[in-house]
């Protein structure tokens, strides 16, 4: 390799950098590991949680037929399940879903594949998941601050109706807390 090839690497790593940087810069940022709990005697997140768009860092995504719409659908609880195609606690994950739901449809799970929302469709029906709303980043700005902003996957947020976060939970969970979660997706309980 010569230095010429050497410092251009450099000066490329360089100003990727920089890009995140920017694109990362005037996203205000939330403690992803939180628990927001619920307000007492409801089914919701109190008032002072943060909203699904400021906690995930995306107001909307792009489905796999290309169409952009809102990430969480609004007046609905929802778990959003953050996955990557080369993610083996993902699939993990999946594999427990399909079994849990034995052919129950899961219209309150939207998975956001990092990779785009086509790359969730072989993951899904390979574990027979049905239901669930398949979506990936807008663009590639987003694909890139999402990637960054979660130090890995899966990564499962529980909204409420409000459009709130009530707990984030990184990483693949031990299957009983899978089954709260899963109690969410499946449409039997508004929260974990």
């Amino acid at each position: 390799m010569s230095v010429g090839t050497l410092v251009l690497g450099l000066v490329a790593l360089s100003c990727s950098v920089l890009i995140v940087k920017r694109l990362t810069s005037d996203v205000p940022t939330v403690n992803l590991l939180r628990d927001h709990g619920v307000v007492a005697g409801t089914d919701t997140a109190p008032s002072t949680a943060p909203l699904a768009q400021a906690s995930i860092g995306t107001a909307t995504a792009r489905t796999v037929d290309g169409k952009v719409v809102p990430l969480v659908p609004k007046g609905e609880p929802t778990i959003v399940m953050l996955s990557s195609r080369s993610c083996g606690w993902c699939k993990k994950a999946l594999k427990d879903l399909g079994e849990l739901s034995a052919g129950r449809p899961l219209p309150r799970l939207t998975l956001l594949t990092l990779e785009g929302a086509a790359e969730g469709v072989p993951m899904v029906a390979k574990e027979q998941v049905t239901g669930a709303r398949l979506v990936g980043p807008v663009g590639s700005a987003e694909q890139v601050l999402l990637t960054f902003r979660y130090s890995g996957t899966p990564t499962f947020v529980s909204v409420d109706r409000n459009g709130r976060v009530v707990r984030t939970l990184p990483g693949y969970p031990v299957r009983p807390e899978m089954e709260r979660w899963f109690a969410v997706m499946v449409g039997d309980a508004e929260v974990p």
